[in-house]
């Protein structure tokens, strides 16, 4: 079973894999999300095409695992557009993940000046955005969005936690220099687990921006600390927050910032839906996900038997 994506040594593995199909092992995959596929233009230089070539070697095994129930539809349309030749069914499912930080080694630590930052958060509304800084997370429109606010008069906090990735840097200079700096918005890149708990203990709320992702850890961190949330209006979001978040969709800075006004408003008043109660599960849970279907070909996970002429 491969558990994450690593095409090059999947592909120099194509013909042990094939083999061992042959004398009867069953060869499964997990996929965590298709990205690169459906938004080329957010990722580096023929990334897209190292995932294409990592997904036809998944798709001669015998069947995926996938961290949601949408990209498992995902990896099905996919399919259906590629067409692989198969001579037996390809089988799809999907199993969600852990969300149990005490079941791994958090990290601890407080960078210098830190308490006094989050007493100047406190001071005022404070929306979180948590995840590696890179074109799909929504940045530059959530920026934007923040920054019509501010001067519409709206006295709010932008705090940014993730590290910076690829093709944002402009982005990321905009960000470091940007006259609100230390003031309303806030960038925290490499912080440890004590530092980010802190921040969602302080913030509003969760503001998830993402074009596209696999599950979406945040929103269960956020319910895990019982914030408020406001996602985009995608698929995978609606699986893992159902009716325990707020939507928003609109890709213009604009659209974000009349949301965002919205959401304020109804967090004040109290009619926001709230995240307690959000369901999620333990590593220990999506483990027993995993075996389930591995050893039971009816499990009720089980989405797709796949076939080039179905």
């Amino acid at each position: 079973m491969g558990l994450d994506l690593t095409s090059g040594i999947i592909e120099q593995q194509k013909d042990f894999l094939a083999k061992a199909r042959r004398l009867g092992a069953g060869v499964f995959f997990v996929v965590y999300d298709l990205l690169p596929v459906r938004l080329p233009s957010c990722f580096p230089a023929g990334v897209d095409e190292l995932h294409k070539r990592w997904l036809s070697v998944v798709a001669q095994g015998d069947g995926a695992l996938c961290i949601s129930r949408a990209v498992a539809d995902e990896l099905a349309a996919w399919l259906d557009g590629v067409r692989p030749e198969r001579h037996r069914p390809f089988h799809i499912g999907w199993f969600h993940l852990g969300a149990d930080i005490e079941a791994s080694l958090p990290t601890t630590g407080l960078p210098d000046g830190f308490i006094a930052q989050l007493e100047q958060l406190a001071a005022r509304p404070t929306v979180l955005m948590v995840g590696t800084v890179e074109p799909r997370k929504g940045h530059a429109q959530a920026l934007a969005a923040f920054e019509r606010l501010w001067e519409q008069g709206v006295d709010v906090n932008l705090v940014i936690v993730g590290k910076q990735g690829w093709l944002v840097e402009t982005l990321a200079e905009r960000l470091q220099r940007h006259p609100e700096l230390g003031r309303r918005l806030f960038w925290y890149q490499g912080i440890s687990d004590e530092a980010l708990l802190k921040l969602y203990e302080t913030a509003t709320g969760v503001l998830m921006a993402s074009e596209g992702e696999g599950f979406g850890l945040p929103l269960i961190e956020a319910a895990q600390h019982q914030r408020p949330i406001l996602a985009r209006d995608i698929p995978v979001f609606r699986e893992v927050a159902g009716g325990y978040a707020s939507y928003f969709s609109g890709s213009t800075p604009e659209a974000l910032a009349e949301a965002l006004k919205d959401w304020l408003a109804a967090l004040q008043a109290g009619t926001a839906p709230a995240s307690e109660g959000m369901p999620w599960q333990t590593w220990a849970e999506s483990t027993k996900q995993i075996v389930g279907l591995l050893t039971d070909p009816n499990h009720p996970n089980w989405l797709y038997r796949w076939m080039p002429n179905k």
